[in-house]
Order: C-alpha cells, then structure tokens, then sequence
C-alpha cells in the first residue's frame, strides 16, 4: 500500500491529467475575489500575546527615569528673566521634567523633555506656560522647568 508522501509527481501528474489544461474556473458574482491587499491581511503575524509591546515600552519608559533635580538659585533666576522677557507668540525651546504619574515615587521620577513651541500664553497666577506645537497644547508647570531657549 503506497501512501501519498511516496507517490512521484509524474503519479500525481498522471492522476489530474484530466483537469491539468482546463482553465481556472471564474469566481461567481455571490462571492467575488478578494483584493490581494486583503488577502495579504489573513496571513500578516498576529500578536501572540496581547499587550507585549506595551509592556516592554513601560519597562524602557521605567529605566530612563530619573530624580527631579533642585535648581540653583543662580538657575531659577535666570529662568525667571527668561520667563519675564516671553510673550505670546514667540517660539521657545524648553527643556521640563515629565513626572511618572503611573507609578509615583518620592521623591518624584520621571524624564526630562525637550518641545519647541508657540508660546500661547504665561499665566503666572497658576505658574504655567502654554506652548502649542501647532497640533498639542502642552502646559509646562514652572516648577518643572529646566531650561528655556529663545528662538
């Protein structure tokens, strides 16, 4: 008894010789071809498991953080003439710290950013400044400034 793994092709060509010239049957109009853009879709990898990428991201997102570091007196000074000198509409460069806010720590840790912007407005009754970079808002505390370039 032979099975299939020990047939040859020309037993396998010889057993469809019947049907080996016919043309490819046409789809019906009920069920048409699909697109080989969707077609490539089913076989695209999948995620085997569920929020993986999200979970490394955090993992990496917790060791670039770091301590919040206390200014100088000289620094907060000059941040302050800095801040004095802004107006609304001018595009700044500010470096802020970021606090963790998932996972809070004491003291506090988180990453420094860097956003060039549209100054919106400074409201120094809640010591905030509004920068827009044109799509996001952000609203940068004064206390969590670190440094701020003038363009």
């Amino acid at each position: 008894m032979s099975s299939k793994k020990e047939q040859s092709p020309s037993m396998t060509a010889a057993k469809y010789a019947d049907i080996l010239h016919l043309a490819r049957p046409k789809p019906s109009h009920q069920h048409p071809r699909m697109l080989v853009e969707n077609r490539a879709k089913i076989f695209s990898p999948f995620a085997a498991l569920r929020g993986y990428e999200e979970e490394i991201a955090e993992e990496g997102w917790k060791k670039t953080r770091v301590s919040k570091k206390e200014l100088s007196e000289e620094d907060i000074d000059r941040l302050s003439g800095l801040l004095r000198r802004i107006r609304s509409g001018m595009t700044v460069t500010v470096r802020y710290f970021q606090e963790d806010t998932v996972h809070p720590a004491s003291p506090p840790l988180g990453i420094f950013c860097e956003l060039t912007g549209r100054v919106e407005r400074i409201d120094p009754a809640f010591q905030t400044l509004h920068l827009s970079d044109g799509t996001v808002r952000t609203d940068i505390r004064f206390e969590d400034l670190d440094d701020i370039d003038i363009l």
